[in-house]
């Protein structure tokens, strides 16, 4: 098995997968919700501008959908934001209720002739866009078969929603697969920022134990302009392999931006932290980086801050506290500072 950058898993496979594809499937679930329902409003605004004014036998069927539509919207949008825990394990709740506003508003104006009809084309998109492989699958045979009830004699209609949620579906995961695979930084290897931030954020909610470290790189500007971009990105990977291997299990290492690192030392203190960060510093400083091709070796330093996680602390607070300290060790180079 790969070693990869959480040490003791694979490249592939590591603690938080699971939860960083939910976090991807909730994002898409935040952009469609308000997007659709605009839409399915916006069908109902026009067809009560163009449509003939006559009296309708489901007069009062339909009006109570449409303030049931109206508050499941409000409710929908509310709930994504608010409180995200309750659907991002469950985004096919919302796509049933989807499903069953949608087939019940167009039974109610007329079946397969109803003018809300492209309402259905656009729940079977919206669903199959945001939802995995299977409930996406899944919801499209259900969408099919709610139009074959619509209109059992006209099963193009059925077969054209069944074929754009079957092909939104695997499109949908096949972009969702591509943002999964790719959280590592292509030159580096470390994980991105955005994974790392994520990362931050969620032992945040769950109230965990642990410290959060900044690395940079010492005058790695004059690194670069001595010897050249491609030989200081070569620099700039061993700095960076060194780093991980000085890491236990467990730990995450993400490239923070340039040549700036951030560590996440789950589940110690301060105290059990800053050894482990000086055993970073020290392995960086101890043997110079040789150079491929520029038969040479440079000699590098990393200045290193070092916080503890402090309950009910925000994100963004927790990065500006490890910056801080950052740019106290760069007063003196070649330092852990803890703050």
């Amino acid at each position: 098995m790969t070693r990869g950058l959480w040490r003791g898993g694979s490249r592939t496979h590591f603690p938080g997968r699971n939860e960083w594809r939910w976090h991807l499937q909730l994002q898409a679930e935040r952009l469609a919700s308000p997007l659709r329902m605009a839409a399915i409003v916006a069908f109902l605004v026009l067809w009560f501008v163009f449509a003939p004014h006559t009296p309708h036998p489901g007069g009062f069927l339909l009006a109570f959908l449409l303030a049931g539509l109206l508050l499941y919207a409000l409710v929908d949008f509310l709930v994504l934001r608010l409180r995200p825990s309750l659907v991002a394990h469950f985004p096919y709740g919302s796509a049933v209720l989807d499903l069953l506003f949608v087939v019940a508003l167009c039974a109610t104006t007329g079946g397969a002739k109803s003018p809300l009809l492209p309402i259905l084309f656009l729940g079977a998109a919206s669903t199959a866009v945001r939802l995995g492989t299977y409930p996406g699958l899944i919801s499209s045979l259900f969408y099919a078969v709610a139009a074959a009830g619509l209109d059992p004699g006209h099963p193009f209609l059925a077969a054209s929603l069944l074929l754009l949620g079957v092909s939104l579906t695997l499109w949908g995961t096949q972009i969702l697969e591509a943002r999964v695979e790719h959280l590592r930084d292509p030159l580096t290897g470390a994980f991105t920022r955005a994974y790392a931030l994520f990362h931050l954020e969620r032992l945040l909610e769950q109230r965990r134990t642990f410290c959060v470290g900044l690395v940079d790189l010492d005058h790695f500007k004059a690194v670069n302009d001595r010897i050249g971009h491609v030989a200081g990105d070569a620099v700039l990977q061993q700095y960076v392999h060194r780093i991980q291997a000085g890491l236990r299990a467990g730990d995450l290492l993400g490239r923070f931006g340039g040549d700036e690192l951030l560590i996440v030392f789950e589940g110690v203190t301060i105290a059990q932290a800053l050894p482990i960060a000086e055993r970073l510093r020290q392995s960086v400083a101890d043997q110079a980086i040789r150079v491929p091709d520029a038969r040479e070796t440079v000699a590098i330093t990393v200045s290193i801050g070092v916080i503890e996680a402090l309950a009910g602390t925000r994100t963004p607070d927790l990065l500006r506290r490890v910056d801080t300290c950052l740019y106290k060790s760069k007063r003196m180079r070649n330092e852990v500072s803890a703050c």
